[in-house]
C-alpha cells in the first residue's frame, strides 16, 4: 500500500513539474512575442532573436521558438544597410529555418516563412539577382493557392506584385486587393493571443497605405 502510495505521489509530482515548465514556456513564449509584434527598431529585434534562441535551447523539440528566430532574422536583414550583413543575417534566418522545418511543424507557416526568406534574398541585391524574382514568384503563387486564406501570403504576394514593374502586370494597383484581403483576414483573425505565428499586419498596413 505505501509502494503505491508512493508511486501516484511520485506520478504527481511528475505531472505537476511537467505542467509548469509547460506554463512557464508559454509564459516566456506570449511575453516575448508580444513584444515582437510591437518591435520597429533594430536593437529590439536582436534583442527579442536573443530571447528566442535561449528558449529554443531549452525547448529543443519545439519548432516554434526556431521559427521566430528564423523569422526576426529575415525581418533583421530589412533594417541592415550592407549587403553583406543583410546576407548574413538571412543565411542565419535559412539556417534557424531548416532546424524548425527538421521538427515537423505547420507545413502552411513554414511553407510561407520560406518564400518570405525567399523574397527577403531576392531585396538584398534586386538588379544582381533579377533571376530569382520569377522564381520567387511561382512560389508564393503556388502558395496562393494553396492556402488562400492566409493574410501572411496574400501579403507576400501583394509585396511581390508592388514591386513588379506595371508592363509585366505588376504595380501598386494590382498588389492593393492582396493588401486589402490580408487586413480583412488579420482583422478577423482569433488568435491574436495564440503562440502561433501572426506576424505581418504591420507591414501589410505600410504597403496597403503605399497602394492608395
Amino acid at each position: 500500500m505505501k509502494k503505491r502510495t508512493f508511486l501516484f505521489v511520485l506520478a504527481f509530482l511528475f505531472v505537476s513539474l511537467s505542467f509548469k515548465a509547460q506554463t512557464r514556456y508559454e509564459k516566456e513564449m506570449t511575453t516575448a512575442l508580444d513584444a515582437l509584434y510591437k518591435a520597429n527598431d533594430l536593437s529590439t529585434y536582436k534583442a527579442l532573436a536573443n530571447k528566442f534562441e535561449a528558449i529554443s535551447r531549452v525547448e529543443k523539440d519545439n519548432w516554434l521558438p526556431k521559427y521566430y528566430v528564423s523569422y526576426i532574422y529575415t525581418v533583421l536583414a530589412h533594417f541592415e544597410k550592407e549587403t553583406d550583413n543583410k546576407d548574413k543575417s538571412l543565411e542565419i534566418a535559412q539556417n534557424y529555418f531548416n532546424k524548425s522545418k527538421a521538427q515537423s511543424g505547420n507545413k502552411e507557416e513554414l511553407a510561407i516563412l520560406q518564400a518570405y526568406i525567399h523574397q527577403s534574398t531576392f531585396f538584398v541585391s534586386p538588379m544582381t539577382r533579377l533571376s530569382d524574382f520569377g522564381t520567387n514568384s511561382t512560389e508564393i503563387e503556388g502558395l496562393l493557392k494553396s492556402y488562400p486564406n492566409n493574410p501572411r501570403i496574400n501579403l507576400l504576394q501583394g509585396i511581390q506584385l508592388f514591386n513588379k514593374p506595371g508592363f509585366l502586370g505588376g504595380g501598386a494597383a494590382k498588389a492593393k486587393p492582396f493588401f486589402q484581403k490580408a487586413e480583412s483576414i488579420y482583422n478577423k483573425s482569433q488568435n491574436l493571443n495564440s503562440l502561433n505565428p501572426n506576424w505581418g499586419k504591420t507591414l501589410n498596413t505600410i504597403y496597403l497605405k503605399k497602394s492608395e
